[in-house]
């Protein structure tokens, strides 16, 4: 398996979109070199790796005991809206069947609302495999097993604290018990404890029986109880069907004597109110159309020769003053015809044209004036505006007879409203009989619920009986296949311990064997430690010298013991068959300078095929990045920046 790429997108301390190209160039180039300070982003890269294989499953540097879906939320970038939300996508290749393939995960989630949508999608070869996707967490433990990964992803304080006896064996046991799958043996085991667990409260529970002859009784009794009720029920809906009828007939009588109409009082008298407000309202206006200009409808004919009588006035005066400059241009017309001696015929017709146009004029100024008014002071007294005021008089005198027979028709409904004396009777009658039909629907609901209740109580005590009844059939049965199932468990896990323990005798050597030889290039040291061995009971190791001499691991220095604690995660990986790459985090960061020495000269190139390496200046010095450049195949710096609020990946490391 060899990591190709990794794609960040909003994630943790990496703000916007971040490639990282992680296929090491040639087998001899197997080191990926990525180098930062603390706060770089170099811990959130090894998480980004572990979240993007497992999710839900994985093992984060700073999960702690927070749930995934806070964890996701937490891991989405500070200066982005968490709506936007994070992604990862991991590209890597492996062989399966036989044959290589490429796989890459995209791995997204955002903010909704107060929950996470979180989204996973799986290509094979570039091409999105429903299949794969959906059953990514078993086809992942296929070539990857959750429960190995600390093999291949650890870190400088994890091999710190392995250097510790206790947890040392401690990991022993986890990656033996992974690899050969004895977990699942372990697993097995506990289950058949639970089971036996439960068979023997069974089997307690069996030997106290129920009291049949009390269940018995109860039923009886309740069974008289759910009779009794349905009678009650039965009598109860008669008299509250008789009630009803009751009722209809009241009303009934009620209405014939005028009770709905005393029932309306106060609307009818609210509605006559309002109609006499709406009344005084439309007369008032009326009163205002017959205070202006309404008059004038009576007297439209006179308003007509007001109005010729005005014209005629106007034309005498305008002849009045045309008239002398008329009569010397008529004469002077006259003369020049004359003068050019004109056809006699044309002459009188002129003549007598003129004379009749004089007399005319005389007769307009002769028109008595009495009036003394413009005419255009009628424009505005048209037959289109008294039309226009004659409709608007007549809508309002409709709207008033509308409105007093409405008037007239309250007060009939009024006058017909009977007095409250003559209902009292017929009214408690009414008050009455509606409280009875309350009261007696009140008592069937209760009755109806209570036949329920103790119907149901019924029920579930026959059920019972009737299982006492098979369990009383079946309970010597039962106890027997008890006994044997338990007797028969004690055995089957007294066998998986003795399989569990030859299983792992048998394999122990060779890890014994893959640690020493893994120390051996580890120290440099072929006549230190000849011989390791790993008690199969609790785990722990014991080194021997070339004298086959007891070493504890305890006698080692500080140095010694993490090269020992290298040693065994080296072995167990080795010990797992499975190419998978190793990601180491600050390795060196215990170390001292000697045991460093050894470090880069003698594990890291050939710690597995490829190797992400993750390390600060103090740790891969310029002198260890001389000594280690020959096998860096890829070299990164991670640094963060203020201005872009956000880790930056450049290319080429440190010096």
């Amino acid at each position: 398996m060899v990591f190709e790429e990794i794609v960040l997108d909003n994630f943790g301390i990496y703000k916007g979109h971040h490639v990282i190209k992680l296929t090491p160039p040639s087998a001899k180039k197997a080191v990926i070199l990525l180098g930062g300070l603390n706060g770089s982003g170099k811990t959130t890269l090894l998480d980004a790796l572990q979240l993007t294989l497992y999710g839900k499953f994985a093992k984060y540097s700073n999960r702690g005991n927070i749930n995934y879906f806070d964890y996701l939320r937490q891991m989405i970038n500070y200066h982005v809206e968490p709506t936007n939300g994070a992604a990862l996508e991991l590209q890597f290749k492996h062989f399966r069947d036989g044959k290589e393939e490429s796989l890459r995960i995209h791995r997204s989630w955002y903010v909704n609302g107060k929950s996470i949508k979180e989204t996973v999608e799986v290509e094979r070869d570039g091409i999105l495999d429903p299949v794969i996707t959906e059953r990514w967490y078993e086809y992942v433990e296929e070539f990857i097993p959750a429960r190995i990964s600390s093999l291949f992803f650890f870190d400088g304080e994890k091999i710190e604290a392995l250097a510790d006896t206790d947890k040392a064996a401690a990991l022993l046991r986890t990656g033996i018990y992974a690899l050969l799958g004895l977990d699942l043996v372990d697993r097995l085991s506990t289950d058949l404890s639970t089971v036996e667990r439960k068979r023997k409260t069974l089997l307690q529970t069996q030997q106290s029986r129920l009291n049949i002859s009390t269940l018995e009784e109860e039923v009886e009794r309740l069974e008289g109880q759910v009779k009794e009720i349905a009678q009650q029920k039965i009598k109860m809906q008669r008299h509250f069907t008789q009630s009803k009828k009751t009722l209809g007939k009241l009303r009934e009588e009620y209405r014939r004597e005028g009770g709905e109409l005393f029932e309306q009082r106060e609307v009818i008298e609210a509605e006559l109110k309002e109609t006499q407000q709406n009344l005084f309202q439309t007369e008032e206006q009326l009163r205002e159309i017959a205070s202006g200009e309404a008059p004038l409808l009576m007297i439209r004919d006179l308003l007509r020769d007001a109005e010729k009588q005005a014209i005629q006035e106007k034309e005498a005066k305008h002849y009045q003053e045309l008239h002398e400059e008329l009569e010397n241009h008529d004469g002077a017309i006259l003369k020049l015809l004359k003068k050019h001696a004109v056809n006699r015929t044309a002459l009188t017709a002129v003549e007598r044209f003129v004379k009749k146009d004089k007399v005319k004029r005389q007769q307009s100024i002769e028109t008595e004036c009495y009036l003394n008014v413009a005419p255009k002071i009628f424009i505005q007294l048209q037959d289109s505006f008294l039309n226009q005021l004659q409709a608007s008089a007549n809508t309002f005198i409709e709207q008033i007879e509308e409105i007093t027979e409405e008037i007239h028709g309250c007060e009939r409904q009024l006058a017909s409203i009977p007095d409250p004396e003559s209902l009292k009777g017929i009214k408690d009658q009414l008050q009455n009989i509606q409280k009875e039909i309350e009261q007696a629907k009140l008592k069937t609901e209760t009755l109806e619920f209570e036949h329920h209740r103790v119907s149901n109580k019924v029920n579930r005590l026959q059920a019972e009986l009737t299982q006492a009844y098979e369990m009383e059939a079946q309970e010597e049965f039962v106890s027997e296949v008890t006994s044997r199932v338990i007797k028969h468990s004690e055995k089957v896990r007294n066998t998986l311990e003795k399989f569990g323990f030859a299983v792992t005798k048998k394999h122990i050597r060779q890890l014994e064997s893959l640690i020493l030889d893994s120390f051996q290039q580890l120290i440099r040291k072929n006549d230190f430690i000849t011989q390791v061995e790993i008690d199969p009971n609790n785990y722990t190791l014991t080194l021997y010298t070339p004298n086959h001499e007891k070493l504890p691991p305890e006698s080692l220095s500080a140095g010694e013991r993490q090269l020992l604690a290298i040693s065994v995660l080296w072995g167990l990986s080795r010990a797992s068959g499975r190419p998978l790459p190793a990601i180491i985090d600050t390795p060196l960061s215990r170390l001292d300078g000697k045991h460093r020495d050894n470090l880069i000269d003698n594990y890291f190139h050939q710690a597995s095929h490829q190797v992400i390496l993750l390390s600060t200046d103090e740790e891969i010095n310029k002198k260890y990045y001389r000594n280690l450049k020959h096998a860096i195949g890829r070299e990164y710096h991670l640094s963060y920046e203020e201005k872009n609020q956000s880790a930056i990946i450049n290319q080429g490391y440190f010096f």
